[in-house]
């Protein structure tokens, strides 16, 4: 459906819960005795999902997954049935009161599948493995289908994951969730995520203000959000010097920005002190030669201080169910309380109820 549908009020919202298998990714099954419920999303380190659901009957699907649908209707006949997710079930639990209980279900994204499964040995990926073929390969070897950017990145030195490697090493976690996040970051995309389908998801890292936008929200007799939201600037956290140092068992770069400028809000001259952040790398920078490298590991620092020296700015918005996903670019409009620009969806919850409310955070970095 297009944006113009989406952003007319609709004149009925549904919930459809269907069973998927896990072994054939096929929908076999309603799955009546589930209603209500909520979805959670979280844009942190780590991209996970959950959602819950009330539980009306026996509950037992196996090791098979569930998959919720909104379906949404228009007074002019217009309807759509959108998925919007995909999720492993927990055992469902009960609150009771007396004779009277209640019981619900707890569910899980599928990323989680990966950050329950810890490496039981150190796991090695060797010098000029592709980095991005590599993660791909422990999501598909999880049963997990994966789409990805192509990338023809190849690490420069062998990486070892798993327990029992040191954390200075530059390798971070134990989980193959934690292995697939890392190799990404060096190929420059941005951490795997799920779409509504189950599908694991590689995108290269693309910076907000190069990003299409996936919805408007614009103060008026149509606008999907309510007026009532709340704002907070936070600079709490602003650098004047940033150092980052790659390094391998065969050479050391080290890159360092510095804001001396007087006429800087948060130079070391306004603030009277150095406020320094520093950032290691276990692989080299990109340059054919050390002075190439030293010039790449200084743009670096260069660019990790200007982001360091951005005041996060969000917004805490309650809205009527948009297409929208964390990650998306959004335009946000509201004249009246002196709010506008573009944003990205940092986290998310949509209650499953009439009109699919949805609670969203919204942040972008501004000087």
């Amino acid at each position: 459906m297009d944006r113009a549908t989406w952003s007319e009020r609709s004149s009925s919202t549904t919930y459809k819960y269907v069973r998927v298998s896990r072994a054939t990714g096929e929908e076999v099954a309603v799955l009546p005795m589930l209603a209500a419920g909520s979805i959670t999303r979280n844009n942190d380190v780590r991209i996970i999902e959950t959602a819950e659901a009330a539980c009306t009957a026996p509950f037992d699907i196996g090791s098979d997954l569930v998959r919720i649908y909104l379906e949404t209707a228009w007074p002019a006949g217009n309807t759509a049935s959108v998925a919007l997710g995909t999720f492993t079930a927990a055992s469902p639990s009960r609150r009771v009161t007396g004779a009277y209980s209640v019981a619900a279900v707890k569910f899980q994204g599928r990323l989680q599948e990966l950050l329950s499964d810890r490496f039981t040995s150190p796991v090695s990926v060797p010098a000029n493995t592709p980095a991005v073929e590599r993660a791909k390969q422990v999501c598909e070897e999880a049963g997990l289908v994966v789409i990805a950017d192509a990338s023809d990145y190849k690490i420069s030195r062998a990486r070892t994951y798993g327990v029992g490697v040191r954390k200075e090493s530059g390798e971070i976690g134990d989980t193959k969730l934690d292995m697939v996040n890392d190799l990404l970051s060096l190929a420059g995309f941005s951490g795997a995520r799920t779409d509504a389908m189950g599908r694991v998801v590689f995108r290269r890292y693309t910076p907000l203000v190069k990003r299409p936008v996936a919805w408007e929200f614009r103060e008026g007799p149509s606008a999907k959000f309510e007026r009532h939201l709340t704002e907070e600037r936070d600079a709490m956290d602003v650098a004047n010097r940033v150092v980052v140092c790659y390094s391998t068992e065969k050479e050391t770069v080290i890159g360092v920005a510095s804001d001396e400028d007087p006429a800087s809000e948060f130079s070391k001259p306004a603030v009277g002190r150095w406020i320094t952040k520093s950032y290691t790398y276990s692989d080299l920078p990109a340059g054919a030669t050390p002075e190439k490298r030293k010039e790449a590991a200084n743009e670096r620092a260069a660019q990790l201080l200007k982001q360091g020296q951005s005041i996060i700015e969000r917004l805490n918005i309650r809205h009527a169910f948009a297409p929208i996903g964390v990650g998306d670019a959004v335009e946000f409009s509201y004249p009246t309380a002196g709010i506008a620009g573009k944003f990205e969806v940092r986290t998310q919850r949509l209650l499953l109820k009439a009109g699919c409310p949805t609670e969203t955070e919204l942040r972008r970095f501004v000087r």
